[in-house]
């Protein structure tokens, strides 16, 4: 198997995770329908969920479709989880009060006196393997596509 190929199956993983566990883990009591959320919040969760689905299969399909630049179509693709995981290393610290626990007493297990949060690891092993995937597609030897 090709490197191209293999990165491509890869990143296609990578973006399916993202939809269907956001999707999964969202809708639900914890978030969606949660009924100490206010009903705007649960609104946005709607709406992003809708977006993220939209765009992972936008994603897929700039990965899989035949394009005269497959680079910039493998680079949009990557982005799209890499760019929706990305803030789970962040928000806390830009938001006060927010908090990466759907739950306010969920027991978290600590490592060396860090708790350890269950989504901030399943977005660490995403962005992760999106890097081994667009890597993988970079350092393949690259086939030359003609326009006619």
């Amino acid at each position: 198997m090709s490197k191209q190929k293999l990165s491509r199956i890869l990143l296609s993983v990578v973006i399916l995770n993202t939809a269907v566990v956001s999707v999964a883990v969202d809708w639900n009591a914890t978030h969606i329908f949660n009924p100490t959320w206010v009903p705007h919040a649960r609104f946005h969760d709607v709406v992003m969920l809708w977006l993220l689905s939209s765009l992972s299969v936008v994603a897929l399909w700039l990965l899989w479709r035949r394009s005269p630049e497959p680079d910039i179509s493998v680079t949009v693709a990557t982005l799209v989880p890499v760019l929706f995981w990305t803030p789970f290393f962040f928000t806390t610290l830009l938001v006060p009060g927010t908090d990466l626990s759907a739950l306010p007493d969920e027991p978290l297990p600590v490592i060396v006196g860090i708790p350890i949060y269950p989504n901030v690891v399943v977005a660490t092993i995403n962005e992760i393997l999106a890097a081994i995937g667009y890597w993988l597609y970079r350092s393949s030897p690259k086939t030359s596509t003609k326009i006619i």
